[in-house]
């Protein structure tokens, strides 16, 4: 089990250290894990070691989005074998020390490194320049040891987290999901609506999305869902249900989208239950009907070509 820390204090013994940004834990992060959890096969503590604010929110201003939840990150962490995960804050401080003192004063005293794994992207210390070059310059001077990961290319293209952002958000769900190596999700705990969806035959569970997770484009979306230990085929519709008169109830700093999902195989009440949605295959956007019974037709038609989809007779 992976421990969360912030301090370099909770870390003794000689250690493996893998540097960056690791949002999203995508295809290429996990060539890098992999590599890293390697070396407790040397009797070294394995540290992923990140930072919060990212050094792109920090001197950017970027958008501070999550591809995964903090959550969602020490679960699939857990899945490596690797022993800390160090979150430093990234302060003003922080981005003036160098390189040389980064590894020295942090990476080696600090944290007893041996070996370093990164990207080839690798970006640490004053400006960013502790780069792979730096690394191997090290590396000739006796000074630690190295292994960089190349870049991963799909269809051409580098794998990265802005290019999986860039996919959420166009609705482009199946590329994002190829290039994690996994499939987008949203957890939260399950709430009491309004019950329309029973009324005409397609009962709903519903919860906002955290409010950091990067929203898709609003519609409709086949789904798998995970409650309580199951596993179900589902439908789900993210947005504000434009069709559909709201409750009055408050909205989140979302303005008002939220997740409700119909679940093939009549699973019965499940208020207050945590579910995870993974999104599958984008079906359509979300509109407004003129009337609830166009509403229901096409929602029938969805879940129909949704059956279809995952093969449920």
């Amino acid at each position: 089990m992976i421990t969360l820390v912030n301090s370099y204090n909770y870390i003794e013994g000689d250690t493996a250290v893998a540097i960056g940004k690791f949002d999203g834990l995508h295809i290429g992060h996990d060539l890098i894990l992999k590599k890293l959890a390697s070396f407790k096969k040397q009797g070294l503590k394995t540290v992923l070691l990140s930072f919060d604010p990212s050094p792109d929110v920090f001197f950017w201003r970027m958008e501070d989005t999550e591809i995964l939840s903090q959550t969602e990150m020490e679960e699939k962490l857990s899945g490596y074998g690797i022993d800390y995960h160090l979150v430093l804050s990234f302060t003003s401080e922080l981005a003036k020390t160098s390189p040389e003192d980064f590894l020295s004063e942090i990476l080696i005293q600090k944290l007893h490194a041996k070996q370093i794994v990164a990207g080839e992207d690798v970006s640490f210390g004053y400006k960013g320049r502790g780069n792979a070059l730096f690394l191997r310059n090290a590396a000739k001077a006796g000074i630690i040891k190295y292994t960089i990961i190349p870049k991963l290319t799909v269809d051409g293209l580098e794998v990265s987290s802005t290019r999986i952002r860039e996919c959420i958000k166009a609705g482009e769900i199946t590329k994002a999901n190829e290039l994690l190596g996994y499939r987008y999700s949203f957890t939260g705990i399950i709430e009491e609506g309004k019950h329309l969806g029973r009324t005409y035959g397609i009962p709903t569970v519903n919860f906002y999305p955290e409010k950091k997770k990067i929203l898709p484009p609003k519609g409709v979306y086949f789904s798998r869902a995970y409650i309580k230990g199951e596993q179900y085929f589902a439908m789900t519709n993210i947005g504000v249900r434009p069709s559909v008169e709201e409750s009055g109830r408050p909205l989140d700093a979302k303005k008002g989208i939220n997740l409700e999902s119909y679940l093939f195989g009549n699973p019965g009440e499940l208020y207050g239950e945590v579910a995870r949605i993974e999104l599958c295959h984008f079906q359509r956007t979300e509109k407004k009907f003129e009337s609830l019974e166009l509403l229901v037709e096409q929602l029938k038609f969805d879940k129909e070509v949704c059956a279809e989809y995952f093969g449920i007779e």
